[in-house]
């Protein structure tokens, strides 16, 4: 039975970075990389796949990023295994030992639970294959439903829309990104891409995918409305990758497998990392969405310290993130004002208009900023971005702020920098403007 330092299980983000980790780390470790699709596809990048701005070769992840360290890819899925003995099986019968297994196995997209789901054209684009049948499909198909109107499924909605078809986005909340951004920032991207032709039925669920020749034909929803449609891609959501988790004994719930703040899982030696585990939010302390391939990254860094003997704590995820929606860019961190309000919290709000880059110079752009401090103790829990400008340095940087539990005096006087052509006006930096603006309300 063939022996490893550390078995890595998935082939994400998660795996390779905490692979790459550990050898920088311990050099002369033996690793392996144990994963079921013959090859990786970006995740973040698949739209620009499918619209055919990545070409597809460009679109797989390199194996020389996991085989440069002499760690062997093994295509053939994990099925269970033995903790007590350390060795895991694969699909095939084959059995490795382990010194450590670590679990990245991620998520995998699911369908909604509406009649109409196995039809011809109901597209799905988390995996490999997925997004290549897809790209198949789609050839001759001109009305597309999107049911979703999260990252992804507005992401798609802008990639499909550019290829020239009628896009119709489909949510179940009464707003996009899943209702839990403040209304300003929402409404102004359902806004830009109404402009660009994207129909959207929010506030209503999809009740029923209709077919004809077992092909799609349209959506069906629970107001009575029929949208005629050629194709459903679905982007409600994904669902962790963890149908081993019983065999091996390991604790989980919906969410994912649960671990403690050092990644460890119920069982000796076995670790988890990624969009497979639970995680809790850092601000609030409660569970929290936080399935972001960044938050992977981060994982697999501070679990290569601990596994190499430098103990690093996980606290919970900040969710740095942002995206284009068209020519329209979004960024956020830390929690809305909703997450606040379910966790019984009060919140000092800082809101400012600045610009792309100095206002009086050409091609400048609004940009609208939004700033959350806990009124308990000021501490900065949260900000969302929105503009024709790339946020995200900005964002990062709130994310470390919040990360160093700075309260709204440290905000207001932080460090940046200015350039007429690169930043807004050194009188009007996004976060410090946003907390100076949240300051003025405290003191009345």
């Amino acid at each position: 039975m063939e022996q490893f330092d550390v078995i890595l299980v998935g082939g994400g983000p998660a795996s390779r970075i905490l692979n790459k980790y550990l050898h920088l780390q311990q050099p002369g470790i033996r690793t392996a990389v144990i994963r079921d699709e013959e090859r990786i596809v970006n995740h973040c990048g698949t739209p620009y796949i499918v619209e055919g701005v990545i070409p597809w070769e460009k679109g797989l992840i390199p194996e020389e990023l996991v085989t440069r360290f002499d760690t062997p890819i093994i295509t053939d899925p994990m099925v269970g295994g033995n903790p007590e003995k350390k060795w895991i099986e694969t699909a095939s019968g084959a059995r490795y030992k382990y010194h450590r297994l670590v679990l990245a196995t991620g998520t995998d997209q699911v369908l909604p639970d509406i009649p109409g789901t196995d039809l011809e054209n109901v597209l799905k684009v988390r995996r490999t294959q997925d997004v290549m049948e897809t790209m198949d499909r789609l050839l001759g198909l001109d009305r597309i439903v999107v049911l979703g109107a999260g990252y992804i499924g507005l992401e798609f909605a802008v990639s499909l829309r550019n290829l020239g078809k009628d896009v119709t986005v489909v949510e179940l909340q009464p707003r996009v990104l899943g209702g839990r951004f403040d209304t300003e920032f929402t409404d102004g991207i359902t806004s830009h891409l109404k402009a660009k032709g994207i129909v959207f039925r929010t506030g209503v669920p999809a009740v029923a995918i209709e077919g004809q020749d077992d092909r799609v034909s349209g959506i069906q929803l629970a107001d009575g409305f029929r949208v005629e449609a050629d194709a459903v891609l679905s982007a409600v959501g994904v669902r962790p990758m963890i149908d081993y988790a019983d065999a091996l004994g390991l604790s989980h719930t919906p969410q994912g497998l649960v671990v403690s703040e050092y990644f460890e899982t119920n069982q000796p030696d076995i670790f988890a990392i990624g969009d497979c585990i639970e995680v809790n939010s850092r601000i609030t302390g409660r569970t929290y969405p936080g399935k972001l391939g960044s938050n992977a990254g981060q994982m697999a860094r501070m679990l290569a310290l601990t596994l190499s003997g430098k103990k690093t704590k996980f606290k919970g995820v900040l969710n740095p993130m942002v995206s284009r929606f068209g020519d329209l860019a979004f960024g956020a961190c830390g929690i809305s004002e909703l997450d606040a309000r379910e966790s019984g919290w009060d919140v000092l709000v800082g809101r400012a208009q600045s610009t792309s880059i100095y206002a009086n110079m050409p091609g400048s752009n609004p940009v609208a900023v939004k700033a959350l401090f806990r009124r308990s103790d000021l501490r900065f829990v949260g900000m969302e971005m929105l503009g024709q400008f790339n946020p995200a340095g900005f964002i990062e940087s709130a994310a470390q702020l919040m990360e160093a539990e700075m309260d709204l005096y440290d905000v207001m006087t932080a460090p940046y920098a200015s350039h007429p052509e690169l930043t807004p006006k050194t009188s009007h930096p996004y976060l410090v403007t946003a907390a100076e603006n949240a300051y003025k309300k405290l003191i009345g």
